[in-house]
């Protein structure tokens, strides 16, 4: 076994042992108590209610006017889910992928194409409320897992920051005065190990805590490295999370947790080659998984943080205090040229750290009249290290130059809402958030190792360049909400939402003028109903969008085909979705989610678009170029229209549909199918619709036996008809390039319950 090798597995196992031992401390401190089994009385046909927040507050799912997904963790255990980027297999309005080492969200055909470093996108992650601002650190596994809720369309007036099109919020399990363990251990094709461990117990009467560990680690990888022979696309990482709940007394809760990830794999920097393109010097498609590159992509990340949150309940009110702190470092190796001569790649070191203050005050009351009155405060500091491009196309080898960039964020934000009952069943809804956003930027290039006085020395040195911008805005929301019976109900609104004006990180120092704010409007229409004695739960929305300075990805022949951010002048989104949950008896449970979406640029006249070689520019027109012969290698950047094409991301149409059946073994025992199929839609990747993935299916499913309610087997298989898709694709001077998804893999868990 190598070194570094070595090193990796003793660090991880290292981290295993703290995290049992640490475990093993939280459940020993606890008293002694016998272990009860669970109890056997019949569960009630029919739907369970449902509880979200995503309204800042507890209410059931059926009352709230907003389209919400909301999915147990036990839910997405069956289901095969196990994080973030796999939440499309249940939500088809959600396309949630990698774009090299960044997670690139859209909710109903909002999102931004461009995942650069110090940007946030246009969609919000949170975890227990804390706002992720990092897209490198989107890529969440999940383990104790309460639930995920998915609000659909602009959140700008509870959440606001950057959840222009909607928003993942991920709550995580809460220890209480039992002793909870559960833990999992699994073996999986290409080599791979899994781990799962969660243990929760009182501490004291009034102090409990948990500690959740998960890792996996890949060894074989799905392709390999024709350049040296080496299995590509494989890695490993390992995440810890701990909560602490203290409740001083009746009416104040105190909530202390922290959480550690680490991650090494070459899974998210593959440069392959697109099929059908041909890049430099002729080279053509390596095969699904392959890459041919003498500096072969890899990447790696450390995430740590904190948060508090403080909660008391006066009579009048609770007052809920958050503060948080994030730290992200991050390295990344980029091979951009597909092909083995080293013409560039490019080394990227990155940093951000934000801290996160907010305070709610929420009325202790909900009739007639409920509100919300809240203030919060962001604060980061993006920082590019390095961006090193060297090669041959930039002056030799060894030789290159060093971009070094910055951006800090200053928002402070204040917000309210209230609710209120104008008769028994007609509820109304109102919200206003005003938030001022300040970007201050510093960057600055320098050539290395080039001939003194050489053009390329000349061109890479760029001075120190500072910047600043302030942007403000008032979002709001309207919604009402009729109840028609005590099982129906439903709803229209009208919000605003807002992703905040940016400044390019990985472009040379100020070529990208800072870009405009991103809004949206969106007016939507629903219905929410539980029908036939509550074994169907059936949710119908419909809405439209209308978004201005639209954020995407852009290149400029005038820079030197480097690519940038650019706002597209305006977009529109139209579409329904549908979901349904049916329970006929209680050992079956079908879901079912469906989406139709037209999503596209209303205007849109100076987008860049790279044709392939031999090319010929047609400016201003759509597409901007054509090919005139046989494909001799690389593209060719032309500028024109994209207006009436496609937003990137957006299937016209994606559902899912899903079935668990639970049979009775014995007086203890029970078996446990699930099934899962998913149907995505024609995406394309960019705005100028050339690179596209067809529509596929996947077919999930698994098979648990639990001999008892303590312990279990399952098998599993994912993606088992063995789609090759992409999910992501990007196009340049040297030839498009794709991210294919997961192949089939397929494996056997053991999973233990106490």
């Amino acid at each position: 076994m190598k070194p570094y090798r070595q090193h990796i597995m003793s660090t991880v196992a290292h981290r295993a042992a703290w995290t049992i031992g640490l475990a093993g401390i939280i459940a020993g401190a606890a008293p002694a108590r016998a272990q009860s089994t669970p109890a056997e009385a019949a569960e009630s046909s029919g739907v369970e209610e449902i509880i979200v927040t995503a309204q800042r507050r507890e209410e059931k799912l059926q009352n709230v006017p907003i389209s919400v997904t909301a999915i147990s963790g036990a839910t997405m255990a069956k289901a095969g889910i196990t994080g973030t980027l796999e939440l499309a297999q249940a939500v088809p309005s959600v396309q949630l992928t990698n774009s090299g080492p960044q997670v690139v969200l859209y909710i109903r055909g909002v999102g931004n194409s461009s995942a650069g470093i110090g940007e946030e996108g246009a969609n919000a992650i949170y975890v227990d409320g804390v706002y992720i601002g990092d897209q490198t650190s989107m890529d969440l596994d999940f383990n104790s897992i309460e639930r995920v809720e998915v609000l659909k369309g602009p959140q700008g007036t509870l959440f606001g920051r950057n959840s222009s099109g909607g928003l993942i919020h991920v709550i995580t399990r809460e220890p209480g005065d039992e002793v909870k363990v559960k833990a999992n251990i699994g073996y999986a094709n290409y080599k791979t190990f899994k781990g799962q461990l969660y243990v929760a117990s009182p501490i004291t009467s009034n102090l409990s805590a948990d500690i959740a560990f998960t890792g996996s680690d890949q060894n074989k990888g799905w392709g390999r490295n024709l350049a040296t022979g080496k299995e590509f696309y494989k890695g490993w990482k390992y995440a810890v999370r701990s909560k602490f709940v203290w409740r001083p007394g009746d009416a104040t809760k105190v909530t202390l947790s922290g959480d550690y990830r680490q991650m090494n794999n070459t899974l998210n920097t593959p440069f392959t080659l697109f099929r059908g393109s041909v890049g430099l010097f002729g080279f053509r498609y390596f095969g699904d998984y392959n890459i041919n590159s003498s500096t072969p992509g890899y990447h790696r990340n450390k995430a740590w943080g904190t948060a508090l949150t403080v909660e008391h309940e006066f009579d009048w009110a609770t007052l809920t205090s958050l503060s948080s702190v994030r730290n992200v470092h991050a390295f990344s190796q980029l091979d951009s040229d597909y092909i083995p001569t080293p013409l560039v790649y490019v080394p990227i070191e990155y940093q951000q750290r934000y801290y996160q203050q907010e305070f709610r005050l929420s009325s202790a009351t909900t009739t007639p009249l409920s509100w919300q009155l809240g203030l919060f405060y962001y604060h980061a500091n993006a920082v590019l290290d390095h961006q090193t491009p060297q090669g041959l196309s930039v002056g030799g080898i060894g030789r290159g130059f060093d971009l070094n960039t910055s951006m800090k964020t200053e928002s402070v934000a204040v917000f309210g809402e209230a609710t209120y009952a104008l008769t028994e069943t007609t509820h109304l809804t109102g919200g206003l958030r005003y938030t001022h956003d300040k970007r201050s930027y510093r960057g600055r290039q320098v050539p290395f190792n080039q001939p003194v006085g050489s053009a390329f020395e000349k061109a890479f040195n760029i001075p120190l360049k500072t910047d600043s911008a302030t942007f403000s805005k008032v979002t709001y929301r309207l919604a009402i909400r009729q109840e028609l019976s005590d099982k129906v109900n439903v709803y229209a609104s009208f919000n605003t939402g807002l992703k905040s004006g940016i400044y390019s990180l990985n472009a040379a120092p100020l070529t990208n003028p800072v870009l405009k704010p991103q809004t949206v409007q969106a007016f939507e229409v629903g219905l929410k109903s539980q029908l036939f004695d509550n074994m169907l739960r059936l949710n119908v929305a419909g809405f439209h969008y209308k978004i201005k300075n639209y954020q995407v990805r852009s290149a400029s022949p005038a820079l030197g085909a480097q690519a940038f951010l650019l706002n597209a002048a305006a977009v529109k989104v139209d579409g329904v979705e549908a979901e349904f949950e049916f329970v006929p008896v209680r050992e079956l449970r079908i879901v079912g989610n469906a989406t139709y979406l037209k999503s596209r640029f209303t205007s849109f006249p100076t987008n860049s678009a790279y044709i392939p070689n031999p090319a010929v520019c047609a400016p201003g027109a759509n597409p901007p170029g054509r090919t005139t012969g046989a494909l001799t290698g690389g593209n060719t950047l032309c500028i024109g229209s994209a207006t009436g094409n496609r937003t990137p991301q957006s299937p016209r149409f994606a559902a899912s549909l899903g079935a668990t059946y639970t049979m009775q073994v014995g007086s203890q025992g029970e078996v446990i199918a699930n099934v899962q199929i998913n149907h995505t839609g024609k995406v394309f990747f960019e705005s100028d619709n050339r690179l596209f993935q067809r529509d596929y299916n996947r077919i999930n499913a698994a098979l648990e036996y639990r001999p008892s309610p303590n312990w279990g087997i399952e098998v599993y298989g994912k993606n088992l008809t063995d789609r090759h898709a992409y999910v992501s694709a990007t196009s340049g001077g040297t030839g498009d390039q794709g991210q294919l998804g997961a192949p089939r893999t397929y494996g056997v868990n053991v999973k233990f319950d106490f």
